[in-house]
């Protein structure tokens, strides 16, 4: 609470702080800007609310590229299209594919899944294109 004056010689009275709740998402992005939004906020906060997928695991070490460039990746996207994977979608999300720099300069793309769940808004690491 913070005092608030009213009028030139009035007494201060208290007035309740009302704190100001963001709208919650009801569901995984639809389109390419916020697509690209929640995943950098997904792959940059601390802890990471990302899950990397056994394949994605796999194609990292054929293309001998570190874990790090995926987050270099999503972080300096330059493009963000919509992506269906073979396996469809893994958690009821919706799938992009985001194109950027990796951490040595390389052109790079990763397939990922944004979802929603409990925790939050969540992404999901599904490939290395």
């Amino acid at each position: 609470m913070f005092p608030t004056p009213r009028g030139a010689n009035a007494r201060l009275t208290w007035s309740p702080v009302r704190s100001i709740l963001l709208p919650v998402p009801t569901g995984p992005p639809t389109n390419q800007t916020d697509a690209l939004l929640w995943a950098q906020e997904a792959s940059s906060s601390n802890p990471r609310r990302c899950i990397i997928d056994t394949h994605a695991y796999k194609r990292l070490r054929q293309r001998h590229i570190t874990e790090r460039s995926i987050w270099t990746v999503i972080r300096g996207a330059t493009s963000c299209v919509p992506y269906v994977p073979e396996r469809g979608p893994l958690a009821n999300g919706t799938s992009w594919r985001i194109t950027g720099p990796d951490d040595e300069g390389e052109m790079t793309s990763v397939g990922v899944e944004t979802f929603l769940d409990h925790l939050g808004r969540r992404l999901l690491v599904i490939t290395i294109f």
